[in-house]
Parts: C-alpha cells; structure tokens; sequence
C-alpha cells in the first residue's frame, strides 16, 4: 500500500478524509500522483474540498 498524505486530484490537492472510496483505491494502487507526507511537512498545504490544513498520514 503506498503511504501518503494526500492526492492531486484534478488540479487540487485533496486530504484523504475528503476521498471518496474510488478516489482512496486509485490512489492506494498509484494511479494518481501522491503529496508524501514530507511534502506537507515542509510547507503548508491546504485540502481543496475541506479547507484544513493537511497533517501527515500516521499508519496504525
């Protein structure tokens, strides 16, 4: 399973609690292009649908 923060939907960055499941699938499998949780710890990146600020992915 690839690890990430966030997905390039579009042109919009979308936090993962705003995919919806075909949107998670595609993105676990890497068909989209991910935003790494380095990325969103060296600059503030906001989701596109939600406003928040993206926080990175901490696996269980």
């Amino acid at each position: 399973m690839t690890v990430f923060a966030a997905t390039k939907i579009a042109d919009k960055i979308v936090c993962r609690q705003c995919l919806n499941m075909e949107e998670m699938v595609t993105a676990q499998r890497g068909i989209t292009d991910p935003v790494t949780n380095e990325e969103v710890e060296e600059k503030e990146i906001l989701c596109a649908r939600c406003g928040k600020k993206i926080e990175p992915f901490k696996p269980f």
